[in-house]
Protein backbone atom coordinates (compact mmCIF):
# COMPACT_ATOMS: atom_id res chain seq x y z
CA UNK A 1 0.00 0.00 0.00
CA UNK A 2 2.80 2.40 0.84
CA UNK A 3 4.30 1.72 -2.57
CA UNK A 4 1.30 3.36 -4.27
CA UNK A 5 1.97 6.53 -2.31
CA UNK A 6 5.78 6.53 -2.38
CA UNK A 7 6.33 6.00 -6.11
CA UNK A 8 4.21 8.97 -7.29
CA UNK A 9 5.69 11.11 -4.50
CA UNK A 10 9.21 10.17 -5.60
CA UNK A 11 8.41 10.89 -9.25
CA UNK A 12 7.08 14.35 -8.36
CA UNK A 13 10.14 14.94 -6.18
CA UNK A 14 12.41 13.89 -9.06
CA UNK A 15 10.70 16.24 -11.52
CA UNK A 16 10.71 19.19 -9.11
CA UNK A 17 14.36 18.46 -8.27
CA UNK A 18 15.30 18.49 -11.96
CA UNK A 19 13.55 21.83 -12.41
CA UNK A 20 15.15 23.38 -9.31
CA UNK A 21 18.66 21.92 -9.90
CA UNK A 22 20.01 24.75 -12.10
CA UNK A 23 19.08 27.47 -9.60
CA UNK A 24 21.81 29.11 -7.47
CA UNK A 25 20.55 27.44 -4.28
CA UNK A 26 21.29 23.73 -4.78
CA UNK A 27 18.09 22.17 -3.45
CA UNK A 28 17.45 20.19 -6.62
CA UNK A 29 20.32 17.72 -6.35
CA UNK A 30 19.42 16.47 -2.84
CA UNK A 31 15.77 16.27 -3.91
CA UNK A 32 16.70 14.10 -6.87
CA UNK A 33 18.95 11.91 -4.70
CA UNK A 34 16.08 11.42 -2.23
CA UNK A 35 13.72 10.58 -5.09
CA UNK A 36 16.16 8.01 -6.49
CA UNK A 37 16.59 6.51 -3.02
CA UNK A 38 12.82 6.09 -2.67
CA UNK A 39 12.36 4.76 -6.20
CA UNK A 40 15.22 2.24 -5.99
CA UNK A 41 13.95 1.00 -2.65
CA UNK A 42 10.33 0.55 -3.74
CA UNK A 43 10.36 -0.34 -7.43
CA UNK A 44 12.21 -3.11 -9.26
CA UNK A 45 11.56 -1.34 -12.55
CA UNK A 46 13.19 1.83 -11.24
CA UNK A 47 16.13 -0.23 -9.99
CA UNK A 48 16.59 -1.71 -13.47
CA UNK A 49 16.35 1.73 -15.09
CA UNK A 50 18.89 3.25 -12.71
CA UNK A 51 21.28 0.35 -13.34
CA UNK A 52 20.90 0.83 -17.08
CA UNK A 53 21.47 4.59 -16.75
CA UNK A 54 24.56 4.05 -14.58
CA UNK A 55 25.94 1.63 -17.15
CA UNK A 56 25.29 4.08 -19.98
CA UNK A 57 26.48 7.34 -18.41
CA UNK A 58 29.77 7.31 -16.53
CA UNK A 59 29.12 10.72 -14.92
CA UNK A 60 25.95 9.40 -13.29
CA UNK A 61 27.72 6.27 -12.11
CA UNK A 62 30.52 8.40 -10.63
CA UNK A 63 28.05 10.71 -8.87
CA UNK A 64 26.09 7.85 -7.34
CA UNK A 65 29.29 6.08 -6.33
CA UNK A 66 30.38 9.20 -4.44
CA UNK A 67 26.95 9.32 -2.83
CA UNK A 68 27.32 5.65 -1.80
CA UNK A 69 30.68 6.35 -0.20
CA UNK A 70 29.56 9.44 1.70
CA UNK A 71 26.33 7.96 3.03
CA UNK A 72 25.90 5.25 5.62
CA UNK A 73 23.47 2.51 6.49
CA UNK A 74 20.35 1.94 4.45
CA UNK A 75 21.06 4.80 2.04
CA UNK A 76 24.46 3.38 1.09
CA UNK A 77 23.04 -0.15 0.73
CA UNK A 78 20.20 1.06 -1.46
CA UNK A 79 22.47 2.93 -3.84
CA UNK A 80 24.91 0.00 -3.93
CA UNK A 81 22.04 -2.21 -5.10
CA UNK A 82 21.81 -0.03 -8.19
CA UNK A 83 25.41 -0.61 -9.24
CA UNK A 84 25.54 -1.99 -12.76
CA UNK A 85 27.21 -5.27 -13.48
CA UNK A 86 30.22 -4.63 -15.64
CA UNK A 87 30.42 -6.79 -18.72
CA UNK A 88 33.81 -7.76 -20.03
CA UNK A 89 33.93 -6.89 -23.67
CA UNK A 90 36.06 -8.73 -26.14
CA UNK A 91 38.18 -6.45 -28.27
CA UNK A 92 37.83 -6.97 -31.97
CA UNK A 93 40.95 -7.35 -34.01
CA UNK A 94 40.60 -5.52 -37.30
Amino acid sequence: MARFVLVPFALVLLIVGAIVAPTPIPFGVPMMALALFILIGTSKTALRLVRRARRRWDWLDDALTVLEQKSKGAVARTFKRSRPTRLKRKHKIC
